[in-house]
């Protein structure tokens, strides 16, 4: 019996940006579909704190699912590695979306990171690490004393 090939790593990532194209509009069924349902799965999300395990993670973007609504996201691929069972890509994510509460769409940009792994024959995400693009700066200006 020949073992079948995995699917394209091309394939999960049109997956995850037409899913994050769908969280932009409020629809978080795509995105949890992506990931792995796994104790290992983790998010660092753009907005402070961080979730382990599959169910803290999907807790946290049933909650962004209520903050996004009319929205596109776009994607500007910094690089993309992919191995045997493990791939990443580090991308700037660019949002123009309406934010619950606010009266008018708004914009920013994110700098993000995706970690899969092959899972039964399928890529799976197993982590997303988004924070705001800043411009650079020395650290001493930003810290306190």
């Amino acid at each position: 019996m020949r073992e079948q090939s995995p699917p394209p790593f091309a394939t999960a990532i049109a997956r995850l940006h037409a899913a994050m194209a769908k969280v932009a509009n409020g629809d978080i069924c795509g995105i949890k579909a992506l990931y792995a349902k796994t104790g290992d799965a983790t998010s660092f999300y753009g907005w402070g704190g961080y979730e382990k395990g599959w169910d803290a993670v999907s807790r946290r973007w049933d909650w962004a699912g209520q903050q996004f609504k009319g929205g596109t996201v776009s994607y500007q691929n910094v690089t993309t590695v992919v191995t045997a069972e493990l791939a990443y890509t580090t991308d700037i994510e660019t949002f123009k979306v309406r934010v619950d509460g606010m009266d008018r769409p708004t914009q920013w940009s994110n700098r993000v990171t995706h970690i899969f792994r092959l899972e039964h024959g399928e890529w799976r995400l197993v982590h997303r690490h988004a924070n705001r693009l800043e411009d650079q700066y020395e650290p001493k200006r930003q810290l306190r004393q």
